[in-house]
């Protein structure tokens, strides 16, 4: 039994890593080393992998199964006669350039299979299917299904090189440099290029490029260029290059978007963490526009994230450890730590301790739980991403963990300036702890104000206080449109 399969969906990388030695010494006779005289090849691929291939009548075939075992030759020319005999009945007129590839199952009587046509740059089938059945994602035109086809053609060739290297024009590294240098002005003059690979990364790549111009093919230059080309082509699946409605911006949305559920879970996050999860929010919603990971974008905002996370335990655990040197009433009796943890205060004191204790519980676990994550590869973060992404809010519960930290660690300085308050005022009288606090308030407007721009129109006090600290918070809703280069 046939299943169509594609050049993505092999065992290659999903098999058993161990190696099984059944002899620790084999003896070698003299006519060993002169190779087994059948009709197939044998070619390690550049990483190592083994891989056969042979000629046959109307086509050429390739596979990774060892076909030097007796009983899997059996099972692969059962496969053939299969596929011959289909050919034969329907009458199919296979182009020149075919390659078929083989992969058996677990099933003696069964097999997958796809065919190449290396004029066209085509994967294709003999018998009928889906794009759906074969998981290739959304289509939308019959010239976006050749792109997909396209990449999985380069996926091949990326996987079997080696024997094919002769056969294909040297052109294809001269039209890669085009493609990679436009690539690199896109990325260096954007923000939002679509591009898959940075400038820096694509000057590297241009640099191992330019040493192949101009000479033959092998087959290890063949197999990292049919990679890039299948990572080009993916990202023009990706982004309906040469549709009618491209997308141009890695920013832009191509899919209508279902509204937020639940939208007051997000308005009480945001008054009680100081408006921090909208911005994570919008960050984790850039991010992953499309259900697409740029690596470097996953790369800064990881990088942000991490650096205040640890922030943020730094200092709490300052906090924490410099309250439990209370004993020591000689050096702190003149701060307020010494105030904040005297026992007839303890009890007002409790907010600011859990609201620190929280921020270091909390930003150690997401420290821990993320600790090299800004280094992974796209695929890695998307299927991060599509994981943490709710079906009725979104990324807003990664959106509110990621603000705890900071967030409990602003309420624990706020519960320490109350609580010092509260003891002055048995000391000075109320009306001299109001005045403080007053004077606190318009301090903290103050840094605001001087700190933001100026680009907000509204009427009341409150209002600019909050719409300049969600400004601080990188809140573009909350701070008006900004200009970008």
């Amino acid at each position: 039994m046939l299943r169509p399969t594609t050049s993505v969906a092999t065992a290659r990388y999903g098999k058993s890593p161990s190696v099984r030695l059944h002899k620790t010494e084999q003896s070698i006779s003299p006519s060993s080393t002169l190779g087994m005289q059948t009709k197939w090849s044998s070619y390690p691929h550049p990483e190592g992998q083994l891989y056969f291939q042979a000629r046959l009548a109307n086509y050429v075939v390739v596979t990774e199964a060892n076909v030097y075992r007796q009983e899997t030759e059996n099972q692969v020319s059962g496969c053939l006669k299969f596929i011959d005999d289909m050919i034969s009945q329907q009458q199919i007129m296979m182009p020149p350039s075919s390659e078929l590839f083989i992969e058996l199952d677990e099933s003696p009587l069964s097999c997958a299979y796809y065919f190449v046509d290396h004029d066209t740059r085509r994967i294709f089938w003999i018998e009928q299917t889906s794009t759906e059945l074969l998981d290739m994602g959304m289509i939308v035109s019959d010239s976006h299904r050749d792109i997909a086809l396209e990449r999985l053609y380069w996926v091949h060739v990326e996987f079997f090189p080696m024997h094919i290297y002769a056969q294909l024009p040297p052109q294809m590294v001269d039209d890669l440099i085009g493609v990679m240098s436009h690539g690199a002005a896109d990325r260096m003059t954007s923000r939002s290029s679509t591009f898959p690979y940075t400038a820096e990364r694509c000057s590297q790549m241009l640099q191992l490029l330019s040493l192949q111009r101009g000479r033959a093919l092998d087959g290890h230059t063949l197999c990292f260029v049919a990679r890039l080309w299948g990572a080009i082509e993916n990202q023009r699946f990706l982004t309906y290059y040469g549709q009618e409605h491209a997308q141009l911006d890695r920013l832009q949305i191509m899919t209508p978007e279902e509204d937020l559920d639940h939208q007051w879970v997000k308005t009480i996050a945001n008054l009680a963490l100081w408006g921090i999860p909208d911005r994570f929010f919008f960050e984790l919603h850039e991010l992953f526009a499309n259900e697409q990971v740029f690596v470097d974008q996953w790369e800064i905002f990881m990088t942000t994230c991490v650096s205040e996370w640890h922030t943020a335990v730094i200092w709490v655990r300052t906090f924490l450890i410099n309250c439990g040197r209370r004993h020591d009433r000689s050096f702190y009796s003149a701060t307020i730590l010494s105030c904040l943890l005297s026992r007839a205060s303890l009890s007002s004191a409790l907010p600011a301790i859990l609201s620190a204790s929280g921020s270091l519980a909390v930003g150690s676990i997401l420290l821990l739980k993320h600790h090299g994550l800004e280094d992974a590869t796209a695929s890695f973060a998307a299927r991060y991403l599509r994981a943490a992404k709710s079906r009725s809010i979104g990324m807003l519960p990664s959106a509110i963990v990621f603000s705890l930290p900071k967030g409990l660690y602003l309420w624990s300085i706020v519960f320490m300036v109350a609580h010092f308050l509260l003891l002055t005022s048995h000391v000075v009288g109320g009306l001299a702890m109001f005045g403080g606090a007053c004077f606190l308030i318009l301090l903290v407007w103050a840094a605001l104000y001087v700190t933001s721009p100026d680009e907000y129109d509204q009427s009341s006090i409150l209002s600019k206080i909050l719409c300049r600290w969600h400004s601080i918070q990188g809140d573009p809703e909350g701070g008006g449109g900004g200009s970008s280069v």
